[in-house]
């Protein structure tokens, strides 16, 4: 028993130094770099160790609201050039309006479902329930949402959530929640349900909890609440990103304008005018307004907005989409130039174009075909002005052109020509005492509203894509020697 107890605490000593000697080899080992790791993916222990060193980041996204009621080969065009730049879409897809006599309006728009279907990117679709309701009917909202739902499914159409925008006054979010509680019990599980939020909610007691009922939110901090501030205040929209960063429990989105709005005074206040004319039915109308939103502003906005740390930031959705034709809304290129941070640049351009009349000249002998080519023939030059940039930009004052055997000329669209030592000068008649009118006649603190270029759309201003015809000449040739911009 004795020499049997002797052997195994001499076996036990040594395989203590048999475990401390290997303790020491593996730790003469080098450690293995990441190649080794990715080399041997079968390896359990290389891939748990290899994605403990990877930190994983969610994309930035940026997506783009269709907003047309009326889908047309534009809308087609428009999906498909934008697919490289907007990583999403929102549909308005169900539209209702509140009536004097309670009957709700609805309004399904009609999508292209095939033109849908051929854009991979994910969709979600949107509802819009107009502010003025003084109460939802939840059982209509959600049976009409369901039909929706029901009839973009028998189409084909895949969709990965719905979006409810309704701009709710803040006394009434209990109720709201409670709508919103309903509908989500009502919802596909696999949809995510997503509501637009007003700026006006974040100081509310009850928005938090209203917060409880959704998957994800899109902040709007675009809108006309004071026309001497334009469609879009850089500083207070980003003192509500902050607000919204230290108080949401929820992914969320920031909603940006790419659009334009007028502004239409009346005797009893002011009115905005976006996507539907108000003006002819606004009798009292005294002035109108135009506003844009800058697109240099919201670029800087944008870059803000991607150096932002708050995680529950998923990105951007920018409202609307832009259509060929479409005069309150960026052009697509602008719009593009502005999420990816490209260059924006105003270039005009004058663009002199002949009226030849090629009919007559089709018909002349060839004796007078020669003769023709002898004898300089007087044609009539039109003067046009073309933005080929992707901004708005200040037009010309003076351009000068050297015109030969000129018997005619004339200008317009705010502009004056003068003929002197052979050359005809098309200078601008920019009314500026009436700007420095109204300049010195506006109050000290709204001095910055008169004068930031992203307030109003001005008078002496050429959109992207833009053309004006400045003035005509009749002259035997005509040649441009030099425009002046401001």
């Amino acid at each position: 028993m004795g020499n049997l107890i002797n052997n195994m605490r001499r076996n036990q000593w040594r395989l203590f130094t048999l475990f401390i000697a290997s303790l020491w080899l593996s730790a003469c080992q080098p450690t293995a770099d990441q190649s080794e790791l990715k080399s041997n993916p079968n390896d359990p222990h290389a891939a748990k160790t290899a994605l403990a060193s990877i930190t994983f980041e969610q994309p930035f996204s940026q997506e783009v609201y269709i907003w047309q009621r009326q889908w047309r080969p534009a809308n087609q065009i428009a999906l498909a050039q934008s697919q490289s730049a907007f990583q999403g879409l929102r549909i308005l897809a169900l539209q209702a309006y509140p009536k004097p006599n309670g009957a709700d309006i609805w309004f399904e728009v009609a999508v292209n479902h095939a033109w849908l279907q051929a854009d991979p990117r994910p969709k979600i679709l949107v509802v819009r329930l107009d502010g003025q309701f003084t109460h939802l009917n939840d059982e209509e909202v959600i049976h009409k949402i369901s039909q929706v739902l029901a009839n973009w499914q028998a189409k084909g159409t895949h969709i990965v959530g719905v979006e409810i925008d309704h701009d709710s006054a803040s006394s009434k979010l209990p109720a709201y929640r409670e709508f919103l509680k309903k509908l989500k019990a009502h919802l596909p599980t696999q949809l995510k349900l997503s509501i637009t939020a007003l700026p006006a909610w974040l100081s509310s007691a009850d928005f938090p909890i209203l917060l409880t009922t959704i998957d994800e939110l899109v902040l709007q901090i675009h809108s006309v609440s004071d026309p001497r501030h334009g469609l879009f205040d850089e500083i207070k929209g980003w003192q509500w990103v902050e607000q919204l960063s230290r108080i949401s429990t929820v992914p969320y989105l920031i909603a940006l304008p790419a659009y334009g709005s007028a502004v239409i005074s009346t005797a009893s206040g002011y009115r905005v005018e976006s996507e539907t004319p108000l003006r002819n039915q606004l009798p009292s109308a005294t002035a109108v307004k135009e506003l844009m939103a800058d697109p240099k502003v919201l670029q800087t906005f944008v870059q803000r907005l991607q150096n932002q740390t708050d995680a529950k930031l998923k990105g951007i959705i920018w409202f609307r989409l832009p259509l060929e034709g479409d005069k309150r809304v960026w052009p697509l290129n602008t719009l593009i130039a502005v999420a990816q941070q490209g260059e924006l640049a105003a270039k005009i351009e004058l663009m002199i174009s002949s009226d030849n009349n090629a009919t007559n000249q089709a018909q002349l002998t060839a004796e007078n075909t020669l003769k023709s080519h002898k004898m300089p023939q007087s044609q009539l030059f039109q003067l046009s002005l073309i933005n080929r940039g992707n901004i708005a930009g200040e037009l010309p004052v003076l351009l000068s052109l050297a015109g030969h055997a000129c018997s005619g000329y004339d200008a317009q669209n705010g502009y004056r020509v003068i003929q002197k030592d052979g050359l005809l000068t098309w200078q601008s008649q920019a009314e500026t005492t009436a700007a420095l009118t109204s300049i010195e006649a506006a109050p000290r603190t709204n001095m910055m509203s008169v004068l930031q270029p992203n307030r109003e759309t001005q008078k002496y201003m050429l959109n992207p894509n833009g053309q004006k015809v400045i003035g005509w000449a009749r002259c035997e040739s005509l040649y441009l020697q030099g425009i002046y911009a401001p």
